[in-house]
């Protein structure tokens, strides 16, 4: 085998394989510009081809393979022209229109040159290079076969300038591409040389491709080696992001559904506490009513102890019922943001009121901080401090001790500023902590800790409300070092929600000797509350027109004028909402003077209508005395105590 059979084998092996290679890649997405090289390749390959079957008996007396290799060798040079200057997907009309028509005309030339076998002259002569053993007839290049060998070496040279301008570019591998171009180029000028006549030597063509191939195909390796490592890094990122989000995605799912589930108690808290509220109303004038049957004028002198002591049961009753309801509702309504509070004056006040609770059976280590001042309920903010107190209290006297053995129990009570601007208290205590089947659902209604010492687990969840209802969180755990740890988030005075519900409370009023007469229009759908209320109303000097719905009192205000409207907030024929509205539309003077008295708000209506601050609500169960006397003062046109 001569040197010049042994590099065209060399070549077509490594031009094939790097065509099958390329064919490969370019099937990635944004490599489809590699078609074009996978073209240079098979092309460089074909010619290859050409020249070892040259190389034996078979080609040694015919001229077709010149013709062809010339054709090949522009077909070769124009891929070469396609991929450096193609956009990334390859596109032939991303190429100018004036490279295209260059490339097509060049090849179109050639080829018709190759094919009509003008490019070659007729005599053939010996071509022998004795060193490499090499002897071979071949034909020289006409002149037009000379034109012709131009068309390629341009190509080359054009495609050589692009890659020149992406090594100064600083592209990665661009050097060794140019320095392939220039071995290519010397080899390629060689081989018109030589088949010109002008050199006597054998035909380099083949090493030439081999050359530039190598450089271009490690770059192109290298690049897709680096797209498949950010690939990787990219997959493990978005994995992991992935994993992130959906974690995400759950913990969301399951806030969503506790708030679904929480709503869902709020409407059911509202509506329970208006049927409660409705009979507790009647309940309460009726006992104010005996009250007063059985010794008048208001004076409990002339009443046994016995019947006394009863009645006062029955009042403590009632208002306890009151404040059971009135503490479910807080998942139906936010609480009412009075007073901006101190925090430490909040703990100081439950730990008083929590004392006899423990007594001296336990040591209280309190450390208040300096923290901000808050906005809520003065006496539903000491309420959820006080349940995690008492409820730790017990826990330790029930455990018999501290966790840690001889030592005597110990809660502690710390407040403190969070990272985020939030106010803290922390409630920890050195008793046996929290189950783990029990931790997770905390603050649920009826989930305790002290189930066999008749805890019914409606004191957390009464407080979670509060605390959400004050736009705070709070937080059940075990601490590290033992014991169970309760943490009361709530955001600062500056961040509290503005916004209230309001309602009068159930005072107790001296009642005057002489009162102004007042008509007040009450519509309230409950039959017993109806009578109860009118009943009442009218034995403190007030005039009572009583109507069973919204419908029946538009009715009645159509021949009459009261002074004040009193109205119920649920209602089936017409709700207190609706009414109001008919009524601001109606008759504006009367819907100033509106009073709304309700057992509970379950719709966001009706919660609307509750904050407005031109309506007087009054929440059931309210004393006769006081309810008389906030209608005088509505009916005077006085500010409404809220």
């Amino acid at each position: 085998m001569n040197v010049s059979l042994l590099i065209a084998v060399v070549s077509l092996t490594l031009q094939f394989s790097t065509t099958a290679a390329m064919s490969v890649i370019a099937r990635a997405p944004g490599w489809q510009r590699v078609r074009w090289f996978a073209l240079v390749a098979f092309s460089a390959g074909l010619y290859s081809v050409v020249d070892a079957l040259a190389m034996t008996e078979v080609a040694h007396d015919t001229q077709w393979v010149p013709r062809l290799n010339i054709l090949l060798a522009t077909i070769h040079m124009a891929a070469w022209v396609a991929y450096t200057y193609s956009d990334s997907e390859g596109r032939w009309r991303s190429l100018s229109l004036w490279v295209r028509a260059v490339l097509l005309g060049g090849v179109a030339f050639v080829a018709a040159v190759s094919l009509l076998g003008v490019g070659l002259e007729s005599q053939r002569v010996l071509l022998e290079v004795p060193s490499l053993g090499v002897q071979r007839p071949i034909s020289r290049l006409s002149t037009i076969g000379r034109v012709a060998a131009i068309i390629p070496l341009a190509f080359l040279v054009f495609s050589a300038i692009g890659h020149v301008r992406r090594a100064r570019r600083g592209e990665a591998g661009a050097v060794g591409v140019v320095i392939g171009f220039v071995l290519f180029t010397v080899c390629a000028v060689e081989e018109v040389l030589v088949a010109a006549g002008v050199v006597q030597f054998i035909f380099l063509g083949d090493l030439g491709y081999i050359f530039v191939t190598i450089p271009v195909t490690l770059q192109l390796l290298q690049r897709f080696t680096r797209d498949a490592a950010r690939l990787d890094t990219l997959s493990t990122v978005l994995a992991d992001e992935v994993e992130r989000r959906t974690a995400e995605r759950d913990e969301a799912r399951v806030h969503l559904v506790e708030q679904q589930r929480l709503a869902a108690l709020g409407r059911l808290a509202a509506g329970v506490g208006h049927e409660i509220n409705n009979p507790l109303q009647y309940l309460r004038f009726s006992l104010e009513e005996i009250r007063d049957q059985l010794s008048p004028p208001l004076t409990m002198a002339a009443i046994p102890a016995p019947v006394q002591e009863a009645i006062e049961h029955a009042f403590d009753g009632v208002d306890r019922i009151r404040r059971v309801v009135d503490g479910l509702r807080t998942y139906a309504r936010p609480a009412d943001a009075m007073d901006v509070l101190e925090v430490n004056d909040l703990v100081e006040t439950a730990l008083r009121l929590g004392t006899p609770q423990w007594k001296h059976a336990i040591t209280v280590a309190y450390q208040p901080g300096v923290v901000a001042r808050v906005r809520g309920d003065e006496g539903k903010l000491v309420q959820v401090i006080l349940n995690p107190l008492i409820n730790a209290a017990q826990s330790m006297q029930y455990a018999g001790g501290s966790s840690g053995g001889g030592a005597a129990p110990l809660l502690q009570i710390t407040t403190q500023m969070a990272m985020d601007g939030w106010v803290e208290i922390l409630i920890r205590d050195s008793g046996p902590g929290f189950s783990p089947e029990v931790l997770g659902r905390l603050g649920e209604p009826y989930v305790t800790t002290k189930a066999i010492y008749g805890g019914t687990g409606l004191g957390l969840f009464v407080s979670r409300g509060m605390v959400e209802a004050h736009g705070g969180l709070l937080v059940f755990g075990n601490h590290p070092g033992g014991g169970a740890e309760v943490i009361i988030r709530l955001p600062s005075a500056a961040k509290a929600r503005t916004g209230s519900t309001p309602a009068v409370p159930c005072a107790v009023l001296t009642k005057p000797a002489r009162l102004p007469a007042l008509r007040v229009l009450l519509v309230e759908d409950d039959p017993a509350t109806l009578t109860a209320l009118s009943r009442g109303l009218e034995g403190e000097g007030v005039t009572v027109f009583g109507v069973p719905d919204g419908r029946a009192a538009l009715a009645w205000l159509a021949s009459n004028t009261p002074d004040v409207v009193v109205t119920d907030l649920m209602m089936p024929v017409m709700s207190g909402v609706q009414f109001a509205a008919r009524l601001a539309q109606q008759y504006p003077a009367l819907r100033a003077r509106l009073v709304v008295i309700t057992g509970g708000a379950a719709t966001a209506e009706a919660e609307d209508l509750l904050r407005d601050s031109s309506v007087l609500v009054l929440a059931k169960p309210i004393g006769r005395q006081d309810f008389a006397a906030q209608l005088r003062t509505r009916a005077a046109g006085l500010p409404a105590s809220r």
